[in-house]
């Protein structure tokens, strides 16, 4: 094709046509520009065409993730809200009579009261997008916008779980250590070495400890604390399970 346009113009030039050879070459431009015009129109499509595909795949992996984030939350929340009404069983009975407090079964109450912190959210999909800077990949603002959000709130969320933890780790527990038999509250985890203690420790001093009910008390805001997140964070995957909804649902 290079030769044909090339002995084209060579005739022309040997003809002494330079009129012809003139508005042939700007011809000849033309066509190259819009050549190239054409060839860029269709990378670009190509390339929104591969974007859109991987948009729509990004956007399918969130649904799916965060439709598996509400049922752990579900189970974290079931744990944190098991562990408070033990505490608040707890708290109603300090200051209560030996023949009031020992209608209660007070290593099960300790044992619950304690809960279970962990939880580990699906977040795969979210953390490439942040850390590869896709997120203007997402062409729907509705969605990135959510997902800052959720960044945002992770981070108060964790906050507040770390202190829930650290109050019971550092504070609660040591405290309990020398006034409660651990053996015997360990005997609802089904653990082979837990049993009935032979110190026969008395819980009844416990209860009449102004620190304790002080102790338990702060557990209880902590622990509301982390619930209020939780709330807010389940209300957060709603929105964002219905945001990256299929159009074809």
């Amino acid at each position: 094709m290079i030769k044909f346009f090339r002995k084209i113009r060579y005739d022309l030039m040997k003809q002494n046509k330079m009129g012809k050879y003139f508005k042939y070459a700007i011809g000849e431009i033309i066509l190259v520009m819009i050549g190239i015009l054409l060839a860029l129109q269709v990378n670009n499509w190509n390339n929104n065409r591969l974007e859109a595909k991987e948009e729509k795949e990004v956007i399918e992996k969130l649904h799916a993730d965060f439709k598996e984030n509400k049922k752990i939350l579900k189970q974290f929340l079931i744990g944190v809200k098991g562990s408070s009404k033990s505490q608040q069983i707890l708290m109603n009975l300090i200051g209560a009579s030996k023949e009031e407090l020992y209608k209660h079964n007070l290593d099960s109450l300790l044992y619950v009261s304690f809960g279970a912190t962990e939880m580990a959210f699906a977040d795969n999909t979210i953390k490439n997008i942040m850390q590869s800077g896709k997120l203007n990949l997402l062409k729907n603002e509705k969605i990135a916008d959510l997902l800052y959000q959720w960044n945002t709130l992770s981070e108060i969320r964790k906050t507040r779980i770390t202190k829930y933890d650290s109050w019971s780790n550092d504070k609660y527990i040591p405290y309990l250590l020398d006034k409660i038999s651990f053996k015997q509250m360990d005997m609802y985890s089904g653990y082979s070495w837990a049993g009935k203690s032979r110190v026969k420790p008395d819980y009844y001093p416990l209860f009449q400890d102004i620190t304790f009910e002080n102790y338990v008390d702060n557990y209880l805001w902590y622990a509301r604390q982390v619930m209020e997140r939780c709330e807010d964070t389940d209300q957060l995957i709603d929105e964002i399970i219905e945001a990256t909804k299929p159009n074809d649902k």
